[in-house]
């Protein structure tokens, strides 16, 4: 008899041609959700030029996909409201017209992201509202020095 193999491991993901990891096929993901959201909310993200654009004659795409893998962590993993994230687009935009690098923008976007994450498990817990507060205030002066 032929022992029924038992599922371990993380479930498959669609990637073609089986080019590349795991880790970059996830971060994929999420840069595209990002994407489709900012294209869906175009009226709502001014210069979303500055995230993310396609040009169809030429077939290039140029994005920020640090900012937009973040942005795309909030909707998918995080479960934020859309307009949550399109407010933070909007703040990253401002952040990046303002001069502050794509590294400085994701590195606030991921201490909102899990400040957010610790408060929601921890509720009424002041201190984790507070900070997670801050954070977004931080990347709002980034976007106003």
């Amino acid at each position: 008899m032929e022992e029924k193999k038992r599922g371990r491991g993380r479930p498959r993901l669609d990637v073609p041609n089986g080019r590349c990891s795991r880790r970059q096929a996830v971060n994929s993901m999420y840069v595209n959700k990002a994407a489709q959201l900012i294209s869906e909310a175009a009226a709502e993200i001014p210069d979303k030029s500055l995230l993310w654009c396609s040009d169809e004659t030429t077939w290039t795409i140029k994005s920020k996909d640090g900012i937009l893998e973040q942005i795309g962590r909030m909707l998918v993993q995080d479960h934020h409201e859309p307009s949550h994230c399109v407010y933070i687009a909007n703040l990253s935009i401002a952040a990046l017209k303002n001069g502050c690098t794509c590294r400085e923008i994701e590195k606030s976007i991921r201490k909102i992201r899990i400040t957010l994450k610790e408060s929601n498990q921890i509720p009424n817990n002041t201190e984790l509202i507070n900070i997670a507060g801050q954070a977004v205030t931080d990347l709002r002066r980034m976007g106003e020095r």
